[in-house]
């Protein structure tokens, strides 16, 4: 059957993609931004599935895939949390101000 090789090869390629991705996105250390490169890999939308039609057989499959990017959109979600975390802190501290008894008023 043709098509079931043409969607067995698709499949196959968002496989490779994802775990591309994964790994990219679990080399960059929690506390550091993520670089342009690593958003770009992520940013691939997998577009290989659409208008195919894939045979029952692959459903075990397609949900560890989909599971696997759910687990990619979680990290991502939590990097940007902890990195829009560290802004608000930098930011109030910069608000702030130096501390009132470090203030020299007598000029």
């Amino acid at each position: 059957m043709p098509g079931t090789d043409v969607a067995e090869a698709r499949l196959a390629r968002v496989e490779r993609r994802v775990a591309a991705q994964a790994a990219a996105l679990a080399a960059v250390p929690l506390n550091m931004p993520v670089p342009r490169h690593v958003i770009a890999l992520l940013a691939t939308a997998p577009y290989e599935l659409e208008g195919v039609e894939m045979p029952l057989r692959y459903r075990p499959r397609l949900v560890k895939l989909f599971g696997e990017l759910d687990t990619l959109i979680s990290d991502v979600t939590l990097r940007e949390r902890e990195l829009a975390g560290r802004i608000a802190t930098v930011r109030s501290a910069r608000r702030a101000g130096p501390a009132p008894h470090l203030v020299d008023y007598q000029g």
